[in-house]
């Protein structure tokens, strides 16, 4: 099992085997414990340039995980890569990027779920077993919040992503649950602009280059595996 977690341009990969080889501007640890992480990724975070770290561990690989997520706040989001009758694929654009309509999961998106599960914490913050309904009514109502979108339908689960990021002194770790959805280019599309949303636009997928020049690398393999599965149908 590898998890990508993206930071900007950089990327730390928590994996439980150990790596088979390096490469150019890759670091490579053996989890021992806290103070060896801590050390690390101090180091890893102050480096200017793209990068990748892997800190792995077959036998403690549990104990690397909930010690890494103790680093953080914990926010979970949901949301959607959404194709229309056209096969064309529906953007977001929001400080300067363009993104995927998503949003934080919140109460009452839990309690039309029946109340479970509670909100994440280390214990199954990575978890990938478990009912996700919380995470599919959040992420329904989000895209339709941030797009206008009415005819929404979920067709299959996506695999998840984690970034971090700050707001002033705190720092947050986000896992965003995705779903591939249908929507209808009927539909008017209406960005949500008090989430500073400014664009919601439907993008061919021949000219997804300029998409993928100002969006964030986290969502860049998530679109590219979508569209090429969706093109081997």
């Amino acid at each position: 099992m590898i998890i990508n977690i993206y930071n900007d341009e950089s990327i730390l990969r928590l994996s439980d085997y150990p790596p088979s080889s390096a490469h150019e501007n890759e670091v490579h640890l053996e989890f021992s414990g806290k103070k060896n992480m801590e050390e690390a990724l101090d180091a890893f975070e102050k480096r200017t340039r793209s990068s990748i770290l892997l800190i792995w561990s077959e036998n403690n690989f549990d104990k690397l995980l909930k010690a890494y997520v103790k680093r953080f706040t914990l926010v979970e989001a949901a949301g959607g890569v959404v194709f229309n009758e056209h096969g064309e694929v529906l953007f977001i654009h929001r400080n300067g990027k363009w993104d995927l309509p998503k949003g934080k999961i919140n109460g009452k998106d839990r309690k039309k779920a029946g109340g479970e599960p509670a909100a994440a914490d280390e214990t199954n913050f990575f978890s990938s077993a478990g009912e996700n309904s919380h995470a599919r009514i959040a992420a329904l109502r989000e895209v339709s919040e941030e797009t206008g979108l009415v005819s929404l339908s979920i067709k299959g689960d996506l695999p998840d992503t984690y970034h971090i990021y700050t707001q002033g002194s705190q720092r947050f770790l986000k896992r965003t649950f995705w779903f591939r959805m249908d929507g209808s280019s009927r539909d008017s599309l209406v960005p949500q602009i008090s989430e500073g949303i400014v664009i919601a636009r439907w993008v061919p997928v021949n000219a997804l280059g300029c998409i993928f020049a100002h969006t964030y690398d986290s969502l860049k393999p998530l679109i590219k595996s979508v569209i090429s599965s969706t093109e081997s149908v």
